[in-house]
């Protein structure tokens, strides 16, 4: 293309956005049904090879725009992420535009002051009093990095030697955490059957009692009990395991404390939600997405940790003086897992700057209001049964006609949630909390009203009504 022509393609791109945004993301517009693949193929030609004008590529645009699951929608409760920002947007377009990679200082000047200056924050509101960290690839990344730095800590060698004809190192996660940490395992040469899987109480919290008593069977048997993760904010309940306690324990056997605050690690910006994580200060290491509420596009996602040296000595390796010259203080590739990568903290700090530490913690703390709201919905239902309690945005219930026996409750959950995205365009997900499928509403959007929420509620209502009449 020349140049005329890229900015004539890009200004029509821009319209195609803006239009999309104003047509697909206003309160009364609805999510489209998921079309299946066989559908999908049909309309649009997925096939390489061939040359394409771009009035075509425009149509291919337009094509993928149209098919795209709306998750700015405002009945958008599917995932643990959701809505619009404009600041966020505007950041990922200004990336894209000067497509520059974080790996030196050189590279990202002004992304890497931002990036630094971003996670002492972040170290400030932990209370990691000499900390540092790193943006990361998502919060799967993020536990990864932080199981690799605990193997590290507990056996140095590892990084030159693996972990060959060593004594075994054994990690505890609560059984509701991330599938992620049973990854890093893999990933980290611990192995699966090296992660114990510590029981939840009713509430979804880990029991105390029986990771304290893994780690004394782990060190009876004359094994290294190397790492703990605590979940703040579990994917299906919401619900944040005790943290002051946890920290504690691992002190007192000398053992890595990580932090899965992935979903809920927002609460920081909360001073009246804060207590959810109380003795954050004394973990070693904090995963957080920033995509999951605050409304910034995927990826914005980071690991922090205690000890700021040891990002840089477990990545550090030989063959880089072609990248990095001189000191290469100011070189943030130093810490990272990756070579090149994306300046994900710009769409961040513009939203941080713009709202400051207050207009962020009003917004999680309304986001609080509505899952309370929620919650009374279901309550006050004679339809609905509330499952576990309501700890943070996750609202889980299930749905129990007096018509439907008990046997076909489950399936027909799933029957009632699909007939939502089908009928009423408002996309809402279920989740299995033991042998229970429930409905998992999530408060996210920083758009939502209660009137959104009261639409939803009567939609499901209406929908009950007519598969059961």
């Amino acid at each position: 293309m020349n140049k005329q022509t890229n900015t004539d393609f890009i200004d029509l791109v821009h319209s195609i956005i803006s239009n999309f945004i104003e047509e697909n993301y206003g309160e009364k517009k609805s999510i489209s049904s998921v079309p299946d693949p066989d559908t999908l193929r049909k309309e649009i030609d997925f096939t390489l090879g061939k040359k394409h004008s771009l009035n075509q590529m425009k149509e291919f645009i337009h094509q993928y725009m149209d098919h795209s699951v709306k998750t700015g929608n405002i009945h958008f409760f599917n995932q643990l992420f959701s809505g619009f920002s404009t600041l966020g947007y505007t950041g990922d377009a200004i990336v894209a535009a000067t497509n520059a990679s974080m790996y030196t200082y050189e590279m990202s000047p002004a992304a890497t002051l931002m990036e630094n200056e971003l996670i002492q924050k972040m170290c400030q509101l932990i209370g990691y009093g000499n900390g540092g960290g790193t943006f990361v690839t998502g919060g799967s990344n993020g536990n990864f990095l932080a199981l690799l730095a605990a193997r590290h800590k507990q056996n140095p060698d590892s990084k030159l030697k693996g972990l060959f004809n060593q004594r075994r190192l054994v990690g505890f996660v609560s059984k509701d955490s991330h599938y992620s940490m049973l990854k890093a395992a893999n990933q980290s040469g611990i192995g699966l059957n090296n992660i114990i899987q510590i029981p939840v109480d009713s509430n979804g919290k880990m029991r105390l009692d029986y990771l304290e008593s893994n780690i004394k069977k782990v060190k009876g048997r004359g094994e290294i009990p190397f790492f703990v993760a605590a979940t703040a904010g579990t994917t299906v309940r919401g619900a944040f395991d005790s943290i002051n306690e946890i920290g504690d324990l691992c002190k007192h056997h000398n053992i890595w404390f990580h932090i899965d605050g992935s979903w809920g690690g927002a609460v920081l910006f909360s001073s009246k939600h804060q207590s959810l994580i109380n003795g954050l200060e004394k973990s070693d290491s904090f995963t957080w997405c920033a995509h999951k509420i605050l409304g910034v596009p995927i990826i914005c996602s980071l690991t922090v940790v205690k000890d700021r040296s040891i990002l840089e000595t477990i990545n550090q390796v030989s063959g880089t003086d072609y990248l990095f010259h001189n000191d290469g203080h100011m070189d943030l590739g130093h810490l990272s897992l990756q070579c090149g990568r994306r300046v994900d903290v710009l769409k961040l700090w513009l939203i941080w700057k713009y709202y400051g530490d207050s207009g962020l913690g009003k917004k999680i703390d309304r986001l609080f209001d509505l899952a309370s709201y929620a919650k009374q919905k279901v309550t006050v239902s004679p339809l609905l049964v509330l499952i576990p309690p309501v700890e943070f945005l996750n609202i889980c219930f299930q749905i129990k006609p007096k018509n439907i026996p008990d046997k076909n409750l489950n399936s027909f959950n799933i029957l009632v949630r699909n007939q939502l995205i089908k009928e009423k365009g408002i996309m809402v997900n279920y989740a299995n909390i033991g042998k229970i499928t429930c409905i998992r509403l999530i408060t996210t959007n920083l758009d939502l009203q209660k009137t959104h929420i009261d639409l939803f509620f009567e939609s499901l209502h209406t929908v009950v009504d007519e598969l059961t009449s």
